[in-house]
């Protein structure tokens, strides 16, 4: 069932804005990851800009949000909107301390980034895919719990592989140690904002059914 009785300006426009913020965090993955072999400074520049875009996006949802929806409903679309603004702070934060990094990753924790980064945008189009299902009608349930799927698989990533190789990782310094941690957690922590947007979305959902 869609959450749209019929078609009105404001519920489409902060529809089309979330749409727009999930576009947004792909193509700051995108970028990060060709930031990852260059370290191109404009390639930072452009992630920091589309990470402002993402706040002014997520203001205009937060003042639509007034004049749309069902009371009910404001809740879970402001908090989905502040959770994508989240992604693309995580992802900016990510390619800044990115450029801290005194050497590049080694193989292992290269491929490592890359396979969760992977995962985080096949769950960002699964995301895409609720969105339409809330607003053109469609069972939700199958895809939530791809992401939900995903987003386990990400955590055993992180807690069976990369953490317990950083562990036992040598580095230069404490700092040097804590700058890649914390580039590595911003990455990761994608994945759970991702989900709790989709358990705010299926909120929806079933308010609308």
């Amino acid at each position: 069932m869609s959450i749209f009785l019929f078609e009105r300006t404001n519920e489409k426009g902060v529809i089309d804005n979330l749409r727009l913020l999930i576009q947004m965090s792909l193509k700051s993955i995108e970028l990060l990851k060709e930031y990852m072999e260059s370290k191109d400074e404009k390639i930072l520049k452009e992630i920091i800009k589309i990470e402002e875009e993402g706040d002014e996006i997520t203001k205009n949802i937060r003042i639509n949000l007034e004049k749309a929806f069902l009371p009910n409903m404001r809740r879970e679309l402001s908090k989905s909107a502040e959770l994508l603004d989240e992604t693309l702070d995580s992802l900016k934060h990510a390619a800044m301390l990115y450029e801290l990094l005194k050497g590049e990753l080694d193989d292992y924790l290269k491929n490592e980034i890359d396979l969760v980064l992977m995962i985080t945008v096949d769950m960002l189009i699964h995301l895409e895919r609720v969105l339409d299902a809330i607003e053109k009608g469609g069972d939700i349930d199958p895809i939530i719990k791809e992401i939900k799927d995903k987003e386990k698989f990400i955590d055993d990533i992180y807690q069976n592989r990369i953490y317990k190789y950083l562990i036992n990782l040598e580095v230069a310094s404490f700092w040097e140690g804590k700058i890649l941690c914390d580039f590595i957690d911003n990455i990761v922590n994608i994945s759970d904002y991702i989900e709790d947007v989709a358990d705010e979305l299926h909120i929806i959902y079933l308010h609308a059914k």
